[in-house]
């Protein structure tokens, strides 16, 4: 047994040095493709370490396990964080490797989450309507090392709910069934069933997951999610994710009823990590809170988690420095405060010498507190009538946790509503977008508004007349029982799926204009000057021009996208009264949801389905891969047949649905 084991590790050594071809920084294309030289091949296992710095939490520790990556070594240090393995002849995986090909060879990570209602105090007011993973808000942080392959069985407890379970900005590149979107790429969860995703951390940083079924996040179904990997700046010592978030008394489900008669839903409290405060009272008497050692450097990894906020997030009297942003590493930059939307993300690294109140020079109190701050942007943010909660949602002590709380002040910062500047987010991997030969706006162009519905063809029944949000020709509606993955050998589709059929060959790049100008070229549109931030699944996108100026078309001197290594992500705010350009490669068949992540205007229908390459999405859905989505199908259905099963099961299966579905 032990023979054959190690026949299997060389087995896999001998792929390795054939198939990977990951590239080190300045190095040589002979250095790049060279096979190593090994008179014997390495003897016993690959690397296995612990993540960089020490942990926050022992508990929380995971392994980084390589056992197949014999002769490789892990060569992150605080001084070099860039580089994560090495091999003797040179190759390396670090930040200049192509993620988007390349990836170490890992291990499986297995985790289980159970979806249960639970009441959540999360700010000294029950919510006796929450949903949780696990019994926990947020949910369980999930970790994994790049290269690893996570393995994740969701049970569904919900008596009244489906579920699915999205992982947000993990490329799902080959596993777009595990992509989490119920009427997409799966069916729900029944009640009393569970479903196990599978999938390869190809990417590395974090992110978060939660619900993509309807309004459930909003309710509590969301938890951090990490894939430890190289980083472009220095650092000592990790902090574990800090989620920010708005945050309601009710259900989100209760809210988006005034999405739909024209009273806003408005939020409530601020959360960071779960806690927060309300008319003044923190949860227990406390705030979220860490302790810093003077001299260190510390990673924090931000994400936003909100239904409806655009939050400024700052320390007092410390500058941090920006090396992400969602999953791509960045050349690194300063500065006091960043700007995060709904689903985006940050890895940044504070320094632990704090300024004086003038911001000139070093504190000299090396035992003080520091208030941290989630500001609401302006014109990003609407909550309940008296004002926006208290900014002070977390506190910083140096030396130990005194229990006191700051005296320091906020720096004079904007406020406004937008992203990060885009000369900053300058990727390390850089891309150079094909430019295409002109750009068709009667295919590439997609207007944000509001739209009413044709007579007797009314959502949530067919004769209500309420205006929703769509991006495409209509608002979205979905399907939970025919879910697109079921369906890609179809030339037509229905209207309310809001298929985009984009027929581009391997490699080709599809580009899209999304404008919130408040002028159209679809007469049902109705102009509201709003900012959305947009995600896409299935791809980072190339930024290739955002835009506060109202859109006048591609011959206007207005319109000037970039191609030359633009920012990338897969979240980012389209200005209200502006306009963005984003570009992907048509690499990863299958159908893609982009969606405003407002949650009240994805539920409204604001999103579309790239539909990418379907012949060969359609061709990689082999019968063996569509057995599990066809047997969740089925057990949904089974569960949906009976009006019973329902909350309200007098008003049967027309009133179940009361949303897009996303």
């Amino acid at each position: 047994m032990k023979f054959l084991k190690e026949c299997f590790i060389s087995l896999l050594e001998l792929l390795d040095t054939l198939t990977l071809r990951p590239f080190a920084e300045n190095s040589s294309p002979q250095l790049v493709f060279h096979q190593p030289q090994y008179d014997v091949l390495p003897k016993g296992r690959g690397p296995k370490f612990s993540p960089p710095g020490k942990a926050e939490d022992r508990e929380e520790e995971i392994q980084c396990d390589y056992p197949a990556m014999r002769g490789w070594t892990n060569c992150s240090t605080p001084e070099n964080r860039g580089c994560w393995l090495r091999n003797p002849d040179g190759r390396e995986y670090s930040l200049t490797t192509n993620y988007e090909e390349y990836y170490p060879e890992g291990k499986v990570r297995k985790y289980h989450l159970r979806v249960d209602n639970m009441t959540i105090n999360a700010d000294g007011v029950e919510n006796r309507f929450g949903k949780v993973f696990n019994d926990t808000y947020p949910g369980p942080w999930i970790q994994a090392c790049w290269g690893d392959i996570l393995e994740i069985t969701v049970e569904n407890n919900l008596p009244y709910n489906g579920t699915t379970i999205h992982w947000h900005g993990l490329r799902q590149l080959e596993s777009m069934e595990m992509d989490g979107v119920n009427g997409v790429t799966q069916c729900p969860i029944a009640p009393g069933h569970n479903f196990t995703y599978r999938f390869r951390a190809r990417q590395y940083g974090t992110s978060w997951y939660h619900s993509h079924y309807s309004l459930q996040y909003g309710d509590g179904l969301v938890g951090p999610l990490t894939i430890h990997g190289p980083s472009s700046a220095k650092y000592d010592l990790p902090k574990n994710p800090i989620l920010i978030s708005d945050w309601n008394h009710r259900s989100a489900f209760q809210d988006y009823q005034g999405e739909l008669t024209g009273d806003i839903p408005k939020m409530t409290s601020i959360l960071l990590n779960g806690l927060g405060s309300y008319a003044g009272g923190a949860k227990g008497g406390l705030k979220y809170k860490t302790v810093f050692e003077h001299g260190k450097r510390y990673l924090l990894r931000i994400i936003n988690t909100s239904v409806d906020t655009t939050f400024i997030f700052a320390i007092d009297r410390h500058n941090i420095t920006v090396m992400s942003s969602d999953f791509v590493p960045i050349h690194i930059y300063s500065t006091d405060h960043i700007v995060v939307g709904i689903g985006q993300r940050y890895h940044v690294v504070v320094d632990a010498t704090p300024l004086d109140k003038y911001h000139q020079k070093p504190d000299q109190n090396l035992r003080g507190q520091y208030w941290i701050r989630t500001i609401p942007a302006t014109g990003c943010a609407k909550f309940e009538l008296g004002g926006i909660p208290d900014e002070r949602q977390g506190i910083i002590y140096y030396g130990n946790d005194t229990g006191k709380f700051p005296t320091t002040a906020r720096k004079d910062i904007s406020l406004a509503c937008r992203d990060e500047p885009w000369d900053k987010l300058r990727p390390i991997l850089p891309w150079t977008v094909e430019k295409p030969e002109k750009f068709d706006e009667s295919k590439e162009l997609f207007e944000v508004g509001t739209q009413d519905p044709e007579p007797n063809h009314g959502r949530p029944l067919p004769n209500d007349t309420f205006s929703r949000w769509s991006i495409g020709n209509q608002p979205l509606w979905l399907n939970f029982s025919d879910p697109t993955i079921l369906n890609l050998d179809k030339k037509a589709w229905k209207d309310e799926y809001v298929v985009v059929e984009e027929k581009y060959p391997e490699n080709g790049w599809i580009y899209l204009i999304i404008t919130s100008s408040g002028e159209y070229l679809n007469p049902n549109k109705h102009p509201i000057s709003a900012a959305h931030p947009i995600h896409l699944h299935g791809h980072d996108f190339a930024l290739l021009q955002q835009s506060n100026e109202t859109w006048k078309g591609v011959s206007d001197k207005s319109f000037h996208p970039q191609y030359d290594n633009p920012p990338r992500r897969d979240v980012v705010l389209l200005p209200g009264g502006g306009f963005i350009v984003i570009a992907f490669k048509a690499d990863n068949p299958g159908a893609w949801l982009l969606h405003c992540h407002i949650a009240w205007h994805a539920s409204s229908g604001l999103a579309l389905q790239i539909l990418e390459r379907q012949k060969a999405a359609a061709q990689a859905m082999t019968p063996a891969r569509l057995a599990q989505s066809e047997q969740l199908c089925s057990d949904w259905n089974h569960w949906y047949s009976n009006s019973s099963n329902y909350y309200n099961a007098t008003l049967g299966k027309e009133h179940f649905q009361d949303d897009s579905g996303i």
